[in-house]
């Protein structure tokens, strides 16, 4: 594995946000952004649909860093390693370039990217903004139908008709 040079960092950051590729990205992201609901990632069904969006979005990038390891004789796997190695051991000016190549990975990142272009999109054609929802796990089940709520005073216990459950 060959350490990438900062130069040769600082090359593949100014090619991956080169205005062209930005834009064709956000045109790209502009265009699916709708589909995706304003509630956190974990609290939603994923459709396919959602999983091929994500693969064409990472394509756009890998197809981009590919054709700069082409323009440079570089194999992309070595660069790509050599790029991690890096990183961990000094991130410098490159941490924006690592996040955008990141989010292209990882799937839940391009869930939340893509509700932020939904939310400027809103914006720009006057629709109603809607903060999307943070992420704070799995959704809390409510009590099945027919069980209701029934608060104690003074206790920490909750009770439920027909069940009772000690919150400690």
């Amino acid at each position: 594995m060959v350490k990438p040079s900062e130069k040769l960092l600082q090359e593949l950051r100014a090619y991956m946000e080169e205005e062209d590729f930005l834009l064709e990205v956000s045109c790209w992201a502009w265009e699916y952004c709708m589909k995706f609901p304003f509630e956190a990632p974990s609290r939603w069904e994923h459709p396919l649909e959602f999983t091929q969006l994500h693969a064409e979005y990472r394509e756009l990038f890998e197809g981009r860093a590919n054709e700069f390891c082409e323009q440079e004789g570089l194999d992309i796997q070595e660069l790509l390693q050599g790029v991690a190695s890096s990183l961990r051991e000094e991130p410098g000016d490159t941490r924006a370039l690592i996040d955008s190549l990141t989010a292209s990975e990882d799937y839940l990142s391009f869930c939340k990217f893509m509700q932020r272009v939904r939310q400027r999109r809103d914006w720009a054609e006057g629709r109603e903004v809607v903060p999307v929802e943070e992420d704070l796990g799995p959704k809390v089940p409510t009590p099945k139908r027919g069980l209701e709520q029934v608060p104690e005073e003074e206790q920490d216990v909750q009770v439920y008709v027909g069940v009772v459950g000690a919150n400690r």
